[in-house]
């Protein structure tokens, strides 16, 4: 029996292709933005005009089709699943699974219905936000994935807020 390789994609051996924002601070290993950090060979795409500061304050206003354009980017290089490093992100998440043909996890947020569902009777999921002024987006981006959690303020300001040992947050 002979054996004939057949390819269709540009790239092999790199499954994990990472839409990145375009932000420049050290990513140590650890990271998503870090190579090193995985076991494996992944592929980036860095979304020009994608800054921290208008995904998470502007709730990626005007970038979807950049982010549809890097993803497919990716799959055509070779990428069988997509994620991003910024869980801000998960609003797109219907709009990015439904454009390429592979597994896409844009956010952890997605995770929260799942969780959720584990957790007794009268207990929530709580999310720490980086912006505490925009928790109504994660609240709307993880309500998108039918989870229902307590977004708490920005983690350096949530023990001022009353979450803590002994608090409201149980």
């Amino acid at each position: 029996m002979q054996i004939i390789a057949r390819g269709g994609k540009a790239l092999y051996g790199a499954p994990l292709g990472i839409l990145m924002l375009e932000a420049r601070f050290p990513r140590i290993p650890g990271d998503m933005g870090n190579a090193a950090t995985w076991p494996f060979p992944v592929l980036y795409r860095v979304v020009k005009g994608a800054t921290p500061e208008r995904v998470v304050l502007n709730g990626a206003a005007g970038l979807l089709d950049d982010f549809l354009a890097a993803a497919a980017e990716l799959v055509d290089q070779g990428a069988e699943a997509i994620t991003t490093n910024c869980g801000f992100l998960s609003l797109f998440q219907a709009e990015l699974a439904a454009h390429v043909r592979v597994p896409v996890a844009t956010s952890s947020l997605i995770q929260v219905p799942w969780v959720q569902a584990t957790l007794p009777p009268g207990k929530r999921v709580g999310v720490i936000t980086v912006s505490g002024g925009r928790r109504r987006a994660a609240r709307h981006a993880i309500r998108r994935h039918r989870g229902r959690p307590r977004v708490l303020p920005r983690a350096d300001r949530w023990r001022e807020a009353g979450y803590g040992r002994g608090s409201r947050c149980r």
